[in-house]
């Protein structure tokens, strides 16, 4: 039998008025923003990373002589190895760290005054600016006051320049952690507090200890906001190691301290070479691009085990 011509459905893949409307209205304001915001800029400075600019005169088109100097620079391979030491030492603490307190403050039995009170707490470092930090950090390491800790609790370690010249990897690494803890462990207690608690309650009734359950349900149900904390860490970590090591180093002593984004930063407003610092911008983001794929991609295969 023939369908009446009333009840015939509208071919797939087209828009009612409706869904052209809505898409007007906010779909493509949106992209349109998007792509002269994001798309756009990191286009014109693949096309700057060919040129000789000091951001003033005329460019000069030298091709890829840009990339050809950055690779051969051992201050760039310096700061890509910093770079790599920092984001996979917060990889490790941040991630251990957000994990254990996510769930002392959800599954250990607190009270709700002191839950918020410690959440609070461990939040503290993300409503500070960078300046703050790195100042009240630089004071806390100054030399004579460290040295003092140290010898009252009878640890027989020294500095002879002071604990920020001599150890400024280690130091950074440790105050970048400390600024990262709170705002992912905030993601992963509310991905805690969504698992079932009858699911707790099975697994107690058949036996299951804390650690058990901590194992077999919590890490398990959790493992996506792990894997976008390792992701966002990552991508975060190696475009504003910067923000710390510009106030605390300036990425001294030397070059010791020096990472990329502080590579592509003095390039551009101290040497002004800004073709070559465009063209160490696009390195940075092929690298973070390729880390965070990596990653992501290891990260997916457990979880598809």
């Amino acid at each position: 039998m023939k369908q009446k011509s009333g009840s015939l459905k509208p071919k797939r893949g087209l828009l009612n008025t409706s869904q052209k409307k809505f898409m007007c209205i906010f779909v493509v304001p949106v992209f349109l923003m998007y792509l002269y915001v994001c798309i756009l800029p990191v286009i014109q400075s693949v096309v700057n990373s060919f040129t000789q600019w000091d951001g003033y005169s005329t460019k000069k088109w030298v091709g890829f002589s840009n990339y050809f100097n950055i690779v051969k620079d051992s201050v760039f391979h310096q700061a890509v190895l910093n770079d790599i030491v920092i984001v996979f030492f917060k990889e490790l603490i941040i991630v251990f760290l957000a994990v254990t307190f996510s769930i002392a403050l959800t599954r250990v039995r607190l009270k709700k005054s002191e839950k918020l009170f410690l959440r609070f707490l461990y939040y503290i470092p993300n409503i500070l600016s960078v300046i703050v930090i790195s100042m009240v950090w630089k004071f806390f390491f100054n030399l004579e006051l460290f040295d003092s800790i140290l010898k009252f609790f009878h640890i027989g370690l020294t500095s002879s320049n002071g604990w920020i010249s001599d150890y400024p990897i280690q130091i950074i690494i440790f105050v970048a952690s400390w600024c990262g803890i709170g705002s992912f462990m905030i993601i992963l207690i509310t991905a805690i507090n969504n698992i079932s608690e009858e699911i707790y309650e099975a697994a107690e009734i058949d036996g299951a200890g804390q650690f058990r359950q901590l194992f077999n349900i919590t890490l398990p149900a959790i493992l996506p906001q792990i894997r976008y904390v390792l992701v966002a860490i990552l991508t975060s970590s190696l475009a504003v190691n910067m923000n710390l090591v510009l106030p605390f180093t300036n990425g001294g002593p030397g070059t010791r301290s020096m990472v990329m984004g502080l590579y592509v930063y003095k390039s551009a407003y101290t040497s002004y070479e800004v073709g070559y610092a465009n063209a160490a911008a696009v390195l940075l983001m092929l690298i973070s691009v390729t880390l965070a794929t990596i990653v992501n991609l290891t990260i997916s295969r457990r979880e598809d085990k």
